[in-house]
């Protein structure tokens, strides 16, 4: 399992197109491998490799590689992610806040549908983590319903709705 969660997570570093360090072929390659390791993702891994997963989106320009990502994340269990998520949202927000408001904003939008529960397990689950990582994500929040990815689900994510 390690090496896999090491793969994940080298491979998901998308080559972006100025970088000129990386041949082309292994730029396919790499992104290939990606994908290839996403779909071959059961959803009983275990949270390891949620983490992993999470932390594989690293790059600003994925071409469209990360909503695969986002596929992958949806074949584990609902607590195990929101765990995960919980986890890895603070220095997601710190390396590239889009993705920390992509995955976020899925969340929210699973209003009205089967993984609604996930948003209630998530507000408890923030409530019991770490003061520092509960600031850093509440705040995110806050700034996305003003202006961002949560402006459509205002409150959805606040402890008000557990």
């Amino acid at each position: 399992m390690e090496e896999l969660i090491k793969e994940l997570i080298a491979t998901g570093n998308i080559v972006q197109d100025s970088d000129e360090s990386v041949p082309w072929p292994e730029r396919e390659d790499r992104f290939n491998r990606y994908i290839e390791l996403l779909d071959s993702l059961s959803g009983n891994e275990g949270i390891e490799v949620v983490r992993a997963l999470i932390q594989s989106m690293q790059a600003e320009d994925d071409y469209g590689a990360y909503q695969t990502t986002q596929a992958a994340l949806g074949r584990f269990p609902g607590a195990e992610y929101i765990e995960a998520l919980i986890s890895e949202l603070p220095p997601m927000i710190q390396r590239n806040s889009e993705w920390a408001g992509e995955l976020l904003c899925g969340l929210a939008n699973s209003v009205g549908t089967k993984y609604e529960s996930n948003i209630s397990t998530f507000i408890k689950m923030l409530s019991m983590s770490p003061e520092d990582s509960r600031k850093i994500i509440n705040q995110y929040i806050g700034q996305q319903e003003k202006a961002g990815w949560l402006e459509h689900r205002k409150g959805v994510l606040s402890a008000d709705n557990a």
